[in-house]
C-alpha cells in the first residue's frame, strides 16, 4: 500500500523529528577545535592578502578597527561612504550590479558587493589576474569561513556527561514542497543539521569532528539520482528510467553528448572529477527545472566557476535537443495542472495551489518555480516515510536516526557486523516504494548506503550482504587508522 500525505502523516512525523533533533550528533570537541584554529588562521591569511594588494588595513568587525582608520576598510560595513562597496568603487573595481527582489516582491538592480557581485567580479577580471584577482578571492574566501565558523565551529552544543552534541530544529512544515527544512534548536544549540558544508576546502575539519558515539558506526544511506526519477517518470521519458535502473551514470553520458568527448576516453574517476561532467549535471538540473542561462550563469558564478550566459545557453540548448521529453511532456503537464486547476498533485497526494497565474500572460516566472514541486516533495516524502517508520516501527532502543538530508539519513548504530547488516536490511526496506505517477509509470528510486566513524571519512557498502559490510567495515577500520581524508579534485573553469 502506497504511503499518503495526511494531517496525521505530518503529525506522527514532526513528533518524530522532535526526537530526532535532540538525539542530536556527538562531536568530538578536539577535532572541532583542531578545525576552528585552522580556519581562524586561514581568515587572517586571507585578510592580510587583501591588504597587501590593496595597500590599506583590511579587517573584519568595528572592534578590529585600526587606531587609524583612513583608507582602511571592514568587510562588515554596508552602509554610508566608508563601506566595502563604495571601498571597491574607491579601489577601480567595475562593481556589478545583482537583480534582488525588494520588500514589495519586485525585481530590481542594485550595486552589491555580496558573494555572486564578487564572484563575477572575480570572472571578469581574469586578463590582469590569471587564476582571478587575489584580493577578491581572498575576500570570497574569508566570507566563506567567517560563516563555517559561525554557523558551525561556533556552534553551541549540549553537554551530556562527558560527550557533546550538536542539535536541530527540524520543521516537516517549512518548505512549499514538502520537505523538512533545519535551523538552530530552540534553546540555542547547534545549527541547520540538514546542510553541513561539505566542498569547501576546510569542511572536512568540521565533518571530521561529527563522530559516531563510543563503540557505534554511523550508517549513511543516499537515495541514488534522486530527482531524476521523478522528473524522467513526469517526463515519459523511458530511456531514461531504463538507464537509470540500470545504474548508467547518465551526467557523464551526457557529458559525452554534449562536449563531443567519447565515454572510453577517459577512466570513470576521470569522468567523476572533470568539469564535464559537472557541467553535464549542472546543465541537467538547470534544463529541469527551467532555469535560463543568465540564472544558470550566476548558480555557477556562486560555485566558482566562470562560465558565461553565451556558454550556458549553448549548454542548455544542446540539452534540450538531446532531452525534448523534459519541456514537451514534464513542463507541457505542470503548465496544464496550473492553467486548469491551479492544483499540482504529488503521487503521495502532496497539494500545492498555484494562485499566480493570469489568463494571457505567459507565467514564466509562476511555471519556472512550479517545475520543482512534484520532483522534489516527492524524493522528500519518500525519506520521510522511511524516517517515520524508522522511528515507530522497531523497538525504542533501536532508534538511532540523528540526521536526515533532503534524499539521505545517517544513523548510529552499533559497529557490529550482524548490527549494520541489521539496520542496513531495515533501511532498505523501509525505503522500498514503488512510487506511481499520473501518466501510468511507476518508479522504484534506488539506496546507495556508507559506513563512517565520522562524517569525513567514508566507505561504500558495495553489497548489501553480511560479506559486504563486513568487507566495508574493515577497509573503514584501515582507512581511519591511515588518517586518510578524501578531496576533491581542482575544476579549472572551462574555455569556449
Amino acid at each position: 500500500m502506497i504511503e499518503r500525505v495526511t494531517s496525521q502523516y505530518e503529525h506522527a512525523l514532526q513528533a518524530v523529528y522532535w526526537h530526532i533533533a535532540n538525539r542530536g550528533i556527538r562531536v568530538d570537541t578536539n577535532e572541532l577545535r583542531r578545525g576552528r584554529h585552522i580556519v581562524d588562521a586561514e581568515i587572517v591569511r586571507n585578510l592580510a592578502i587583501a591588504s597587501t594588494q590593496w595597500g590599506i588595513k583590511v579587517y573584519i568587525g568595528a572592534e578590529n578597527a585600526p587606531e587609524e582608520r583612513d583608507g582602511s576598510v571592514n568587510l562588515n560595513a554596508s552602509q554610508g561612504k566608508s563601506s566595502f562597496l563604495n571601498k571597491l568603487k574607491d579601489l577601480g573595481y567595475e562593481v556589478p550590479k545583482i537583480t534582488k527582489k525588494n520588500e514589495e516582491g519586485d525585481y530590481e538592480q542594485k550595486f552589491s558587493a555580496g558573494e555572486l557581485a564578487l564572484q563575477k567580479m572575480l570572472a571578469t577580471n581574469q586578463f590582469n589576474y590569471p587564476g582571478g584577482d587575489p584580493a577578491i578571492r581572498a575576500v570570497l574566501k574569508i566570507r566563506e569561513l567567517g560563516k563555517l565558523r559561525s554557523a558551525y565551529f561556533n556552534a553551541r552544543l549540549l553537554q551530556r556527561g562527558e560527550d557533546y552534541f550538536f542539535l536541530s530544529n527540524y520543521n516537516v512544515a517549512g518548505t512549499l514542497s514538502g520537505r523538512r527544512s533545519s535551523r538552530k534548536h530552540t534553546f540555542g544549540f547547534g545549527n541547520n543539521g540538514q546542510n553541513f558544508p561539505k566542498h569547501s576546502e576546510v569542511a572536512p575539519y568540521f565533518r571530521k569532528a561529527l563522530t559516531a558515539r563510543p563503540g557505534n558506526v554511523l550508517l549513511m544511506v543516499d537515495q541514488v539520482q534522486a530527482e531524476d526519477w521523478p522528473v524522467s517518470a513526469l517526463a515519459y521519458n523511458l530511456r531514461a528510467l531504463e538507464e537509470l535502473r540500470n545504474g548508467l551514470d547518465r551526467h557523464t553520458h551526457l557529458a559525452s553528448a554534449i562536449f563531443g568527448i567519447p565515454i572510453s576516453s577517459r577512466t570513470t574517476q576521470e569522468w567523476k572529477d572533470s568539469i564535464e561532467r559537472y557541467l553535464g549535471k549542472k546543465t541537467r538540473h538547470a534544463s529541469n527545472y527551467d532555469m535560463g542561462p543568465g540564472r544558470m550563469s550566476d548558480a555557477l558564478a556562486q560555485e566558482g566557476h566562470s562560465i558565461g550566459t553565451a556558454q550556458c545557453k549553448v549548454l542548455l540548448d544542446k540539452v534540450a535537443a538531446l532531452d525534448p521529453s523534459v519541456k514537451g511532456v514534464f513542463h507541457k503537464y505542470v503548465q496544464d495542472c496550473i492553467s486548469s486547476s491551479r492544483l499540482l498533485v504529488t503521487p503521495f497526494g502532496r497539494e500545492r495551489q498555484i494562485l499566480g497565474a493570469r489568463p494571457e500572460d505567459n507565467n514564466s516566472s509562476v511555471f519556472k518555480e512550479a517545475y520543482s514541486f512534484i520532483p522534489q516533495s516527492t524524493v522528500g516524502d519518500n525519506t520521510g516515510f522511511t524516517v517515520l517508520l524508522l522511528e515507530t516501527e522497531i523497538p525504542p532502543e533501536e532508534r538511532a536516526v540523528i540526521q536526515e538530508g533532503h534524499d539521505s539519513v545517517v544513523q548510529d548504530i552499533p559497529s557490529t557486523v550482524e548490527g549494520i547488516y541489521k539496520c542496513l536490511l531495515r533501511t532498505a526496506l523501509y525505503f522500498k516504494r514503488t512510487i506511481r505517477f499520473h501518466n501510468g509509470i511507476e518508479i522504484e528510486i534506488p539506496i546507495e548506503a556508507e559506513l563512517g566513524y565520522n562524517f569525513h571519512i567514508t566507505v561504500k557498502i558495495k553489497d548489501f550482504t553480511r560479506a559486504g559490510v563486513k568487507e566495508a567495515l574493515e577497509k573503514l577500520d584501515e582507512k581511519t587508522k591511515k588518517g586518510t581524508l578524501s578531496s576533491g579534485a581542482s575544476i579549472e573553469n572551462l574555455v569556449a
